[in-house]
């Protein structure tokens, strides 16, 4: 049990402040040609707990091997927050800067547009726009901060610390808008890293744009399901084709007994839980795979019913535990409807190469396997994963996001 216990602190950590290494490759590919894609790449000091981060755009998913040598600095905690054209990089959770930065394409390059100074110690690890509104939440005050983010002025601070259960921060997470209601992930952490042991329950807030006004909480207590939303990862709460919105849950990242892991659903029109969906997955067989999962690190929907993700899977851990050699992260490919999980044909990757994206008719994942560090691909409609690392990277790929123009 304390080993367990390490693990999952461990892993929570290396979670929230978005950890990575590294191998250094040698030779440049191309950077910010057309820039249609956003990648992010993370090397670690000897600690594990500070180094360097850097983003750059890339124009396709063509083999070539990137180095960091054109790319941008952003904070070690930072992932960077795509919203239309515009890349909002924000504090995270490591304290390094109260500073959030504005960044635009324009013309296949990065321009820093402005920054917005933030409270100290904000946590903000996640934004959302809605025209010229950006919402920030910070994770760390229990606030959610609205700001003009072309003039980058203050238009609101949306105080939810009353939401929270156990304390009076109730941690703000990832957020999505859909008609006008800004629907909010609480992953309401008390004495720690973890939600209340006693309670498996998941919150979501929902905030009435037009009036920056909180409606309700709204509060999902029969699956077992907790934790809703990855602070990090902002493709954990999304709609599909048909405006339903998806919940994605950690579980509190496996570390307390009854506390799962899955999918809750809004549906479209909705502003309450679908009571008749829950789809757990700690408790899924896996087409492919031997052992079961605890959560799933990071997420991307792809259309008709399938989410791609990178599934964590406890029983590849070693003894003693290693971050950088145990390859416990396996790409599946989960069907919201069959209520199934698949693996997919790649090499294991270690707790840090752990992104999922979409680039044209392809699913990106960016892995760091035991042979390369990367971008590996896979096509849906044939079945067909790419036999090795398509484009090579310097540290550990972190993000990827295709932009929709």
């Amino acid at each position: 049990m304390k080993m367990k216990t390490t693990l999952n602190l461990l892993t929570l950590l290396f979670l929230l402040t978005v950890i990575a290494s590294c191998d250094k490759n040698e030779n440049d590919g191309p950077s910010d040609e057309e820039g249609n894609i956003l990648i992010s790449t993370m090397l670690p000091n000897a600690d594990g707990m500070s180094g360097s981060a850097y983003m750059q755009l890339i124009g396709n998913i063509e083999p070539a091997s990137l180095t960091n040598s054109s790319a941008l600095p952003v904070p070690y905690s930072s992932v960077p927050m795509v919203c239309g054209d515009d890349v909002f990089i924000i504090p995270g959770w490591g304290g390094e800067t109260d500073i959030l930065t504005k960044y635009s394409r324009v013309d296949g390059q990065l321009v820093e547009q402005g920054e917005y100074t933030l409270p100290e110690n904000s946590g903000a690890t996640n934004v959302v726009t809605k025209g010229d509104v950006a919402y920030i939440a910070c994770a760390l005050q229990g606030k959610i901060i609205a700001i003009n983010h072309k003039t980058m002025e203050e238009i609101a601070v949306i105080d939810i610390t009353s939401y929270g259960v156990g304390d009076q921060n109730p941690e703000p997470s990832s957020m999505l808008i859909r008609d006008n209601l800004l629907f909010v992930g609480l992953i309401q952490m008390v004495g720690g890293y973890f939600p209340a042991p006693e309670r498996p329950y998941s919150d979501v807030l929902i905030i009435d744009t037009e009036t920056n006004q909180v409606v309700k909480m709204i509060t999902e207590s029969t699956s077992g399901i907790s934790t809703p939303t990855r602070p990090v990862d902002p493709n954990s709460i999304f709609m599909d084709e048909s405006k339903n919105i998806y919940v994605v849950g950690l579980g509190a990242w496996g570390s307390l007994p009854g506390h799962k892991s899955g999918i809750l659903r809004i549906n479209a029109g909705k502003t309450e839980f679908d009571q008749d969906y829950a789809f757990v997955f700690n408790t899924t067989t896996i087409t492919g795979e031997t052992n079961l999962l605890d959560y799933v690190h990071a997420v991307k929907y792809y259309g008709n019913n399938k989410l791609y993700g990178t599934a964590n899977i406890p029983a590849y851990y070693g003894d003693p535990i290693n971050f950088i050699t145990d390859r416990t992260v396996v790409p599946v490919e989960i069907d919201l409807v069959a209520k199934t999980i698949k693996k997919l044909d790649f090499p294991y990757s270690n707790s840090f190469g752990v992104s999922v994206g979409v680039y044209e008719n392809y699913v990106v994942f960016g892995l760091a396997t035991s042979s390369a560090n990367g971008y590996y691909t896979y096509n849906p409609s044939t079945g067909e994963a790419s036999s090795s690392v398509v484009v090579t990277t310097e540290g550990y790929p972190y993000t990827f996001t295709s932009f929709e123009n």
